[in-house]
């Protein structure tokens, strides 16, 4: 079979399984076209866990790892000087749990290139600034532009797209705080580091970064997964891509660690949305204009 097929999986935390939910249903169709996967945030741990192949161990040791959660956010903390969110170790945890007992072998050996997306800093910007900048810029994009997919203020304050392959990670710790820094949203998750940079999540470029595809030796059709429902006249089939988005709101928030039964029924909306988008899958695949 040729592989002609790039796979966009964006960001939004939690609502990201439900890009699970749907592969669920068509990873067997879809990966044996896949040339290219182009990923940012969470939509990078999603396709990190579904080609590790043990997304079930991690939801499960997420699971069992998050017990005794129950705020999302802990003011008391914060005025200690202490993390006020429980998010960061919890995800790193499970990452690694996922990359163990060949996990990152599996992801290693994916004959395409699994490219995930950050965010780089303006030169000489310290820290704090550009942290206070890029979320405010993204923020006030998607406050005023909500039919927006793809943001362009971050670029234009001087933030600049970095993209990793996946593969190129050696070890699980690697790969985790690559997929780690693709998610840096402080104060849920710690400023990101990778290769030397700092690095902050890549939703601030491009929170469905389909262009990292686009210079792909072979891919011909772009299919975007995204995480958040838009109005019909923004989704469907665009050119070269096809843009699918959740049906309705989805159960889970972005940052939830509080009721993990949500991240289940996001899974299923994601399997029960497959069905409504199967008849335009196929067309799509089959080159159908």
């Amino acid at each position: 079979m040729v592989r002609d097929l790039a796979i966009t999986f964006a960001g939004g935390g939690n609502r990201a399984f439900y890009q699970l939910g749907l592969m669920n249903r068509w990873r067997e169709r879809l990966l044996p076209r896949v040339a290219a996967m182009a990923t940012c945030s969470a939509g990078a741990c999603v396709a990190a866990l579904l080609l590790s192949g043990r997304e079930t161990q991690a939801g499960e040791f997420w699971k069992e790892r998050r017990q005794g959660i129950t705020r999302n956010f802990e003011w008391s903390k914060l005025a200690r000087g202490a993390r006020p969110t429980p998010h960061e170790p919890i995800y790193r945890d499970t990452l690694l749990h996922a990359f163990g007992e060949g996990g990152l072998e599996r992801v290693r050996e994916q004959p395409f290139p699994i490219l995930i997306l950050t965010t780089a800093f303006p030169k000489r910007m310290p820290a704090l600034a550009a942290v206070l900048v890029a979320l405010s810029a993204y923020n006030i994009e998607k406050r005023f532009r909500k039919e927006m997919i793809h943001p362009s203020f971050g670029k234009h304050v001087g933030f600049k797209a970095m993209a990793f392959d996946a593969r190129a990670c050696e070890t699980p710790q690697e790969l985790t705080d690559l997929i780690i820094a693709s998610s840096a949203t402080p104060p849920f998750t710690s400023l990101g580091h990778f290769d030397g940079e700092r690095l902050l999540d890549g939703g601030i470029i491009d929170n469905a970064p389909a262009f990292l595809a686009d210079e792909i030796s072979g891919v011909r059709q772009n299919l975007v997964l995204l995480t958040r429902p838009y109005p019909s006249h923004v989704i469907g089939r665009k050119e070269s891509r096809l843009y699918l988005a959740p049906a309705r709101a989805l159960p889970v928030h972005r940052w939830d660690y509080t009721r993990p039964e949500l991240i289940d029924a996001t899974i299923e909306t994601g399997e029960r949305d497959a069905e409504l988008y199967e008849p335009l899958l196929t067309e799509f695949l089959s080159g159908s204009n």
